[in-house]
């Protein structure tokens, strides 16, 4: 009996007279098995590998999830602290439609504080809720890490990788970071026209930075120095350094209140020059419900009008609905350059000579008066129900015009006192509110405005703090009236919340 390869020899011989071949059976199958080791080994460590990268991917979403929930929730308060802990705890709970799971969806993850840090940058240092008491005001980011959740969610046991190493089990977990990027503040600086006094005490009655609460002010006609002009500042709302900052790149900021900027208190903000309030005006009366032309420059979708759209205009007479028609009565509180500023008659301690009732303007449209006792019981801190406030009652003393009367509540259809309707803006009634024909949002008439350390030298200022101001009527080219409300706390107009890079 012939040999395969003797056999092999002699098939191929017809064909070639000077190379033989030679079928060598046993040694293929030994190479075949051999690659076939290989292969399935490839194949294995694949396996394993993507159950790896499965597990990370699933551990990823949890903790981007997780940042985003926790950032959203962080005010500047000890409570947006709790909260923000809270809300991502909540992303855990597998009784609730939506809760986060691993492994296919087939395991629930078990929550644990230690999971979530706090930082005032997004490079850290990180600190956990514990630790961060007092500087709740400084917090803006958060970050999740999933190896400080409870349980074992991050091992992914090896199928074929423990037959070449030691690796039976391997371990993965993620990482997020999330904070703002952007601020809801309308980039539109006016002076502080006391520049070193954050809380003052103005007979009883608390003063930020030489603002009262309850009055209205024309913000083109304010300046800390009586021989400079008054001037209001447009305020670069990306940023940057560079000089292209004009009045048609800071419209659409202007018309939705928000800046790319995650932060101006203490800080220098870079100055475009004055703000153009002629080119610039329609945009904020967006909040008036304006969009059709010429009022067309914003959209009602990303700039959507306030709730209550009612203007508080002074009449012929003299009067608004809550306010007897004084003769002379102004839409604001008058001029005034006593003590060489450029204010109102509110500002000084005692009101010029000759002031009347008239000239200082409708009063407490959107916010009352406020006690400077509050303000010192309260640390300097104001509470999520604000500072105690004067009542109607203390109008003659508050605002003593030397000459006879002093301002005048009316009776009919008077001051709105009804529930939680504390001020003529907050009311349903008629006499005071306006419903726009687009879907409104609270609040849109408020302009969170940066208050400078002026005089301004070059292009930056110094934002000393943010007010509140309400506009209390449409503005013009030549004039924006606005009622103070208070000084806004930075950490609570955070508007876009991201996870960073």
């Amino acid at each position: 009996m012939q040999s395969p390869c003797i056999a092999k020899e002699k098939r191929l011989a017809k064909f070639s007279t000077t190379t033989h071949f030679c079928y060598q059976s046993g040694a293929i199958a030994v190479m075949a098995a051999f690659a076939l080791i290989i292969i399935i080994a490839f194949f294995g460590l694949a396996l394993d590998l993507s159950r790896l990268y499965n597990r990370k991917v699933e551990l990823q979403s949890v903790a981007d999830t997780l940042a985003l929930a926790a950032a959203m929730e962080l005010n500047g308060t000890e409570q947006g602290v709790e909260a923000a802990l809270a809300k991502a705890a909540e992303r855990l709970n597998g009784t609730v439609a939506g809760a986060l799971t691993y492994q296919y969806g087939s395991h629930n993850l078990a929550w644990s504080a230690d999971a979530i840090r706090f930082a005032a940058s997004p490079d850290g240092p990180w600190d956990s809720a514990s630790a961060t008491t007092g500087r709740a005001g400084t917090l803006l980011y958060a970050k999740a890490d999933t190896r400080g959740l409870a349980g074992t969610h991050g091992a992914v046991e090896t199928f074929f990788a423990r037959f070449f190493s030691d690796l039976s089990w391997v371990s993965v977990d993620a990482q997020a970071v999330a904070g703002r990027s952007a601020l809801g503040i309308t980039p539109l600086g006016i002076c502080a026209l006391r520049p070193g006094e954050p809380h003052r005490d103005h007979g009883g009655e608390l003063e930020e930075y030489g603002f009262r609460r309850g009055v209205s002010y024309n913000l083109t006609q304010l300046g800390p120095d009586s021989t400079q002009p008054p001037q209001i500042f447009l305020i670069d709302p990306r940023g940057g350094s560079a000089s292209d900052a004009t009045a048609e790149r800071a419209a659409p900021y202007v018309c939705t209140g928000t800046v790319d900027i995650v932060q101006v208190s203490g800080t220098d903000v870079r100055l475009a020059g004055p703000f153009p309030l002629a080119d610039l005006s329609h945009h904020l009366n967006s909040r008036f419900d304006l969009y059709s032309a010429p009022f067309a420059p914003c959209s009602k979708l990303s700039a959507p009008p306030d709730a209550n759209i009612k203007q508080y205009s002074v009449s012929a007479t003299g009067g608004v609905a809550w306010m007897i028609a004084d003769a002379g009565r102004l839409q604001a509180s008058a001029s005034s350059q006593e003590g060489g500023k450029l204010w109102t008659i509110a500002g000084p301690d005692q009101p010029p000579a000759g002031t009347t009732a008239g000239m200082f303007g409708p009063l407490w449209a959107y916010a009352k008066a406020a006690r400077y006792s509050s303000y010192q019981a309260s640390g300097g801190k104001e509470p999520a129900s604000g500072y105690s406030t004067f009542g109607t009652g203390d109008w003659a003393a508050l605002y003593n015009a030397p000459v006879p009367p002093v301002p005048r509540l009316s009776t009919s259809p008077g001051y709105p006192s009804r529930g939680g309707e504390n001020s003529p803006y907050l009311s349903t009634s008629s006499s005071f509110h306006r419903q726009p024909a687009n879907p409104g949002v609270r609040g849109r008439r408020i302009l969170n405005l940066p208050l400078l350390n002026c005089p301004v030298s070059g292009n930056y200022a110094t934002v000393l703090g943010i007010g509140k101001f309400f506009m209390t009527v449409q503005a013009s080219s030549t004039a924006l009236y606005a009622e103070f409300g208070g000084l806004a706390n930075e950490s609570s107009l955070g508007t876009r919340i991201d996870l960073q890079p």
